[in-house]
């Protein structure tokens, strides 16, 4: 996700970000006991407290590249120089010199053997692993890991086993570290669930809050909502649904399959997390994926899909939220924050996700997730990197709880801290409208992926990384607040779909199935003909999207089939099926589902 869900605060994406392009992590809420102290500060870690290595490593000063995928708002291109870096440089004496860009920028970076010292996939590079691996441009982390990881050993084992198994090239060897980990526990229930068609409750309110059970339901409703709010009041038009180009697929690709308890999974297919089947995306003409592109198809005839989606860039998607322009997001940090507050003047503007019209709200539960985004966004150590030893060093501290904490909450005393017994937020990061903080310190997620957990992994004391997950009564927002009143909660949205689950009347998927997350890299052929096919989709989106009616849209669509078939993607989704197979055995013998 980015597979998510790069679930980019889809990242927000802030998010954002990234992930995801995936994507996209789940989201925290508030946990049953956190009064634990915890058994290590973040602040005092030592690097490589538990290394064999017998030799000390030098301590002069480096400074390493590193790859992070798309940028999002905020985030540091170049050398970093706020106070997640300075932290970073007081540990490891260590600068860090950010290089942010899609699949397309990485893919050529590859191409022309020019790499940074670090990297993680993005978007649909990981199909490139095995090349990676072939040609030389990263090297093998065993020893490394043995000397300097005894982190990403403890929290990391399972992931280790896989990437040695299925990513390898065959050579048995661990070429790639995994992210946004996640285990599921009790306890946390999230503060407005993850993926989801978010609405502007103030709007979906003042026209009574009406009863829905279906999407149909839920377009008319939303065409009764722009109807009556036809306008920004500066005079913009305003619409319902909207997407953005710089994150491919995604728009297409994440928010209606999620609201139907599908998630994605490597090579362009989709995963359903009640039953463990699954669909070729472009190729099952009935599937989730090809049903989500007839829904907008049914909002764009309807009027209200936005035509500048077929352009807009996600900085653009996200400023019309922020103005009122955009009724509906698909990631829970798109929600409009403070900006769409100050700019409707009214303290319930917001966007969050109606109960009622679709059958899943994703997130409302921390899931398991032992191997992250899998290969889809795994980082890994380039052979142009001169100092890997202490590369693996910076990324085990990254890899552990402590390190994670820094990452999500920043320095204890200043941004967190011990108070009656319970890892708490202070200061500046304790506040609601906190972005600029996050953005001028670095504590804004943009490392997230050097580490290994999504924010709501729980730590020893099963407090998340992020104490952000937890939800603080100080931190919940009037439209917050309102909507669960007006559902029966007594604060925030979360309450609401927990007891939806419990009554019945929603699901929210956490198991973790291990195939399709371990299926191994397929011939250049397959990688080749899955490329094209996101390339045609993208291409070709306004073609289903504004087909002017069914039989249109049908045309359309089958056209496209024969054309993905025509292009061999039937062949290779062949290849991908026949990889699934082989990793179910692998799953098998590592004791997993």
């Amino acid at each position: 996700m980015k597979s998510l869900v790069r679930s980019k605060g889809l990242i927000a994406s802030s998010l954002v970000m990234m992930l995801l392009l995936a994507a996209c992590t789940n989201s925290g809420g508030n946990t049953k006991d956190s009064s634990a102290s915890p058994s290590t500060s973040p602040s005092a870690s030592a690097p490589n407290a538990a290394s064999s290595q017998e030799t000390p490593l030098s301590n002069e000063p480096i400074t390493l590249t590193v790859f992070l995928g798309n940028e999002a708002d905020g985030f540091v291109n170049g050398i970093m120089d706020n106070e997640l870096a300075d932290a970073i440089k007081e540990k490891f004496n260590i600068t860090l010199d950010i290089i942010h860009g899609d699949e397309v920028k990485q893919k050529t970076m590859i191409a022309g053997g020019d790499l940074p010292d670090i990297m993680e996939f993005e978007g649909n590079a990981y199909t490139l692993a095995d090349s990676l691996i072939k040609s030389g441009q990263i090297i093998p982390l065993d020893d490394l890991i043995d000397k300097y990881g005894p982190n990403i050993k403890k929290y990391s084992q399972l992931s280790l086993d896989v990437f040695k198994k299925s990513y390898s090239n065959g050579t048995g060897n661990i070429y790639f570290l995994s992210t946004a980990q996640q285990k599921a526990y009790d306890g946390l229930i999230s503060l407005n669930g993850y993926v989801n068609f978010y609405t502007r409750w103030d709007l979906y309110k003042d026209i009574g809050a009406p009863e829905m059970t279906n999407e149909d339901d839920f377009l008319n409703v939303m065409k009764q909502i722009q109807d009556k709010n036809p306008k920004t009041s500066d005079g913009k038009k305003v619409y319902s649904f909207s997407a953005w180009t710089d994150w491919g697929t995604w728009p297409y690709l994440i928010t209606y399959p999620f609201v139907h308890g599908y998630t994605n999974t490597a090579y362009n297919r989709l995963l359903n997390l009640e039953t463990g089947e699954v669909e070729d995306m472009y190729t099952d003409e009935d599937g989730i994926f090809w049903q989500g592109i007839k829904f907008f198809n049914k909002a764009y005839r309807m009027g209200l899909f936005d035509p500048e989606g077929f352009t807009q860039k996600l900085s653009q998607y996200l400023d019309k939220i922020s103005r009122g322009e955009l009724l509906n997001s698909g990631l829970n940090v798109f929600n409009g924050g403070p900006d769409l507050v100050k700019n409707t003047g009214n303290e319930l503007a917001e966007l969050i996700a109606i109960p009622g019209p679709f059958p899943t709200i994703s997130g409302v539960y921390t899931s398991d997730k032992p191997l992250g985004w899998g290969i889809g966004t795994a980082k890994m150590i380039t052979s142009s990197n001169k100092y890997p030893e202490r590369t693996m060093q910076l990324l085990d501290y990254l890899n552990s709880p402590d390190g994670a904490r820094l990452i999500f909450n920043g320095i204890q005393g200043v941004d967190w801290d011990i108070v009656d017994g319970k890892e708490t937020l202070i200061g500046e990061m304790a506040k609601q409208d906190n972005q600029d903080y996050l953005n001028k310190t670095g504590f804004n997620h943009q490392l997230k992926e050097l580490g290994a957990f999504d924010e709501s992994y729980p730590n020893e004391n099963g407090v998340p990384v992020d104490l952000k997950k937890l939800v603080n009564e100080a931190t919940v927002t009037a439209a917050e607040k309102d909507f669960a009143k007006h559902y029966g909660a007594p604060l925030y949205p979360g309450q609401v779909y927990d007891q939806w689950v419990k009554d019945g009347k929603v699901n929210s998927p956490t198991k973790f199935w291990a195939a399709p997350s371990m299926v191994s890299a397929p011939s250049d052929t397959t990688t080749q003909a899955l490329a094209k096919a996101d390339q045609y989709f993208m291409a070709n989106v306004t073609k289903f999207i504004m087909a002017k009616d069914d039989a249109a849209f049908e045309t359309a669509k089958q056209k496209a089939i024969d054309d993905f078939i025509g292009m061999g993607l039937d062949k290779a989704y062949d290849e991908v099926r026949q990889l699934q197979e082989k990793a179910k055995i692998t799953a098998s013998e590592l004791g997993v589902e």
